[in-house]
């Protein structure tokens, strides 16, 4: 269950960051990579403090997962 929640996690938050916040059309796939690998990070390196949903620390990915995909649209930046 930790993965299905994990999975719908970083969906959730690629989905708003690209649309809403940085309105990536292109390269989505490595943008939903880099947001899925943000909130496993997250959720692994911030440990066990929030909203815990099957063992996955929900706020904890938010935040891993929109640091990543942010930091991901600044290298995306530079190298165009």
């Amino acid at each position: 269950m930790f993965w299905v929640v994990w999975a719908v996690v970083g969906i959730v938050v690629w989905i708003v960051m690209n649309t809403w916040l940085t309105g990536q059309k292109d390269m989505w796939w490595a943008s939903l990579i880099a947001t899925l690998v943000g909130t496993w990070l997250g959720d692994f390196l911030l440990g066990d403090w929030a909203w815990m949903l099957a063992g996955f620390n929900v706020i904890a990915g938010i935040i891993g997962g929109v640091v990543f995909n942010w930091l991901w649209g600044l290298l995306r930046k530079q190298s165009s």
